[in-house]
This record gives structure tokens, C-alpha cells and sequence, in this order.
């Protein structure tokens, strides 16, 4: 009974985080079929612009999910004064991190030269940026609220965010791309433009929220500005950093996979792109699972619940198993239909069709890997974690996906299914070592509270 009352719990706190990735996803899909029809440079320029500052960011983003598990453990201890002191620590931060972010994307004539040759395409990347850039403040402080209402176990805000952030991207698209309505005619550029008004509008629902609505009373932020407190900025950086760099280890094997099929047919390389494609989109449901998992983990530790917070750890395993199971049935019975929508090129059809094999097997993996990492996060068990994310990532993966894809030791080279291989070698050892991790982690929790609360004497 209590373990589907949790199953309930995690359903409801994950279906609007699920449905707000597939609108950032939307909004992505948007700014890439629109600037398609404005030309090929600027759809090359706006696609470089995309990788670029999500590259930057992704670190930052890394580091504010730590928000989700401090402020959960607050609230399970009802600690929520608490709260609004670590948070202004966290804006400290934020303030710094967007100086940082806005500086290397208005710096972009220093690197971009390095990376693009065709001088049009540099104009229109470069023009993305500028534009761009004048949206992180909106979209740091929308890596700070998010995990901030997380931890408060409100979810809605951010689905809300998202449905905003693309009712103003389309329309701001249309005009600032082809000029529209009496705007410049942009071109890719405008792209940048609009994305950023899309942020400021996501992060104004968000800021209004967390300023009027009553799940934040208890803990608001905005009835005075906390001082500077170091153990609390500390407390952030412990936790974070280690996060930040896991992301980058997972996101960067990914990049690094496209990076060395690159001399592969083109063919290859599209197939390859479409694969990645569709595995991202299914990536929703168990990262959905996992931040479900992070609030619950860390809301029952707080409370001094462990025996609650292992339970809340195998829900969200199940959950996300049942929803691989799904997942990886339709990439199976539907590989060939899905590959159609993306191309009609039969050769890139049929290689990515062979692919998303992989990437159905990969979903089962999957299924371990990013809840356990969530309920890691609930804990604040986030160092260990990347040590093993960098062994199965890096040590493991990396090399076995060059042996097998590019490599002549082995076998012959089997390109890019050589890398997905390895990718779900990788990813299994991943989820194997993560959920010993978890396993170890929970016990540990459930023992010490075992012992330092002693039992009732009998009569």
C-alpha cells in the first residue's frame, strides 16, 4: 500500500516536469525549422549558436541542481527559515555565473573564427549569440527557480514556464526571423533574439510564482535580502560542483560520439543525429523520474524518514522501468516509422532504423541509471557518483566505442552502431554501479538512525 501511495506521489510530481522538457524540446524544434526556411546558413548558424551556449551553460545547470535536494532535506526537517538563507547564496552565485555566461557568448569573435570557416555562417552564429546573450539573466534565474520549486515539491510552475516560453518563441520567431509585423527581417539571428524574450517570460511566470503563491510562503524569497553566509555557499558548491561535472561527463560522451563518426559517410552521420534525436526525447520520461525521485529522497531524509526514502528510491526504479519497458516496445516495433519521419533518404532510413535498436536496448539501461542518480542527488551523495560516471563514461566506453567503431583491432570497423554498443555497455555498467551505490547509501542511512534512535524500554 505505502509503496503505491509512493508510486502515486512520484507520477504527480513527474508528469509536469516530463511535459515541460517536451516543450523546451518543442521550443528547440521550433527555432531549427524556422530558421530552415530562412536558409541553409542560417539554419547552420542558429544550430552552432544552439550547441554553443548550451555548452556553456550546461555546467551551470549542473551546479543549481543542487538546489532541488538542500531545499528538499529543509523542508522534510521543517527547517524552512532555512531555506530563503541558502537561496540568497545561491542568487550570489547566479549573479556571478550569468557575469560569466554573458561575458563568453559577447567574447564569441574570439573562438567562433576557430570553429567556423564559412564566413556567412560565422555572421549568422555570431549574431545568434549577440542576441542570445541578452537572455541569461532570465535563463540562470530560471536554473535557480526551477530546482527551488522542486525542492518544495512544486512542479507546476516550470510546465506553465515552458507552455509561455513557446507561445512567445513561435510568434517572436516569425517576426524577428522573417520580419514580420514591422520587425527587422533577422534571418537566423532573430533566433537568438526570440529565444531570449522566451526566457524572460519563463522566468517572470516562475519569479511570479515563487512571489505570490502560497507553496512558497513558508520559505519565500522575497521578504528580505539574507547576508552572505560561507557554510551555506559552501554547502551549494559540496553538493553542486560534483553534479556539474557528471553532467558534463554524460553530455560530453554524446558529443564526443558524433565527434569521431565525423569521417564517417554522411549517411552514417545523419542516421546517427536521428537516433541521438529520438533517444533524447524518450530521455524525458526517466529524467522526469529522477527529479520525482531527488524531491522524495530528499524531503524523507530531512524528515528523518530513511526507511521512507529507500522506499521512495525503488518506486521511482520501478516507475522508470515500467516506462522503459514501453519505451523500448515502441522503438522496437517502430524503428523503420520513426527513422521515415525524419528523412526520406532510404540509405540514412534504413541505418537509422538499425540504431534506435540500440537506443531501445539503451532505454532498459537507462531505467537504472538516472533514477538512482536522482535519489543520489536526494541524499546529497553526488562525489561518488561521478567518480563512477567517469569510469563507465570515459574509462570504459570511450575506448571500447573507438576499438569497435573506428578500430581494426577487434573486428572490422562497425562505425557508429560500434559506439552505440559501447554506449550501452557503458550505460549498464553505469546502472549497475549506481544502483550498488544507492543500495549501500540507503542502508547506511536506515543503520544510523537505527542506532541513534533507541527504542521504547518495554513495561
Amino acid at each position: 500500500m505505502r509503496l503505491r501511495i509512493e508510486l502515486l506521489t512520484l507520477i504527480r510530481l513527474a508528469l509536469p516536469v516530463a511535459l515541460a522538457q517536451l516543450l523546451t524540446a518543442a521550443t528547440g524544434l521550433v527555432d531549427t525549422l524556422m530558421a530552415g526556411r530562412a536558409g541553409v546558413k542560417d539554419l547552420a548558424g542558429v544550430s552552432l549558436g544552439s550547441a554553443i551556449w548550451l555548452t556553456l551553460s550546461i555546467g551551470i545547470m549542473g551546479l543549481f541542481m543542487a538546489v532541488n535536494p538542500i531545499v528538499a532535506q529543509y523542508v522534510g526537517a521543517r527547517h524552512y527559515p532555512q531555506i530563503p538563507v541558502f537561496m540568497h547564496q545561491a542568487v550570489r552565485v547566479a549573479i556571478v555565473s550569468t557575469l560569466i555566461l554573458y561575458t563568453l557568448l559577447k567574447l564569441h569573435s574570439w573562438y567562433l573564427p576557430g570553429i567556423i570557416a564559412d564566413l556567412q555562417v560565422l555572421q549568422v552564429t555570431g549574431d545568434y549569440l549577440d542576441g542570445f546573450s541578452w537572455g541569461v539573466p532570465a535563463l540562470v534565474g530560471i536554473f535557480v527557480l526551477r530546482p527551488y520549486s522542486e525542492g518544495l515539491a512544486f512542479t507546476r510552475p516550470h510546465l506553465i514556464a515552458s507552455l509561455v516560453s513557446l507561445a512567445i518563441n513561435i510568434p517572436a520567431n516569425y517576426a524577428l526571423i522573417f520580419g514580420h509585423w514591422g520587425a527587422p527581417a533577422l534571418g537566423g539571428a532573430g533566433a537568438g533574439w526570440a529565444t531570449a524574450l522566451s526566457f524572460w517570460a519563463a522566468f517572470s511566470v516562475m519569479a511570479w510564482y515563487s512571489r505570490h503563491h502560497l507553496a512558497y510562503r513558508k520559505a519565500s524569497l522575497w521578504c528580505r535580502f539574507h547576508p552572505r553566509v560561507p557554510i551555506e555557499l559552501v554547502h551549494l558548491l559540496r553538493v553542486g560542483l560534483p553534479v556539474a561535472l557528471t553532467l558534463f561527463v554524460e553530455v560530453s560522451i554524446f558529443s564526443l560520439v558524433a565527434l569521431f563518426i565525423g569521417g564517417r559517410p554522411d549517411t552514417e552521420i545523419a542516421a546517427n543525429q536521428i537516433a541521438m534525436n529520438v533517444s533524447y526525447l524518450v530521455f524525458t520520461l526517466p529524467l522526469s523520474i529522477s527529479v520525482a525521485a531527488t524531491i522524495r529522497v530528499g524531503t524523507e531524509i530531512g524528515a528523518g524518514r530513511p526507511l521512507g526514502a529507500r522506499r521512495a528510491a525503488l518506486a521511482a526504479i520501478l516507475l522508470a522501468i515500467s516506462a522503459a519497458v514501453i519505451n523500448t516496445g515502441i522503438l522496437i516495433s517502430l524503428s523503420e516509422e520513426i527513422a521515415r519521419l525524419y528523412t526520406h533518404d532510404a540509405e540514412v532510413a534504413r541505418h537509422a532504423a538499425r540504431l534506435l535498436l540500440f537506443a531501445a536496448i539503451f532505454q532498459l539501461a537507462d531505467a537504472f541509471v538516472v533514477p538512482t542518480q536522482g535519489a543520489l542527488r536526494g541524499y546529497k551523495d553526488t562525489s561518488i557518483p561521478l567518480l563512477l560516471a567517469v569510469l563507465a563514461y570515459w574509462v570504459i566506453t570511450l575506448p571500447l566505442g573507438y576499438a569497435l567503431g573506428l578500430g581494426d583491432l577487434l573486428t572490422a570497423p562497425k562505425g557508429a552502431e560500434g559506439f552505440w554498443i559501447a554506449l550501452v555497455v557503458g550505460l549498464s555498467l553505469s546502472g549497475i554501479l549506481m544502483t550498488a551505490r544507492l543500495r549501500r547509501i540507503s542502508q547506511a542511512h536506515v543503520q544510523i538512525r537505527t542506532v541513534s534512535v533507541p527504542k521504547t524500554p518495554c513495561n
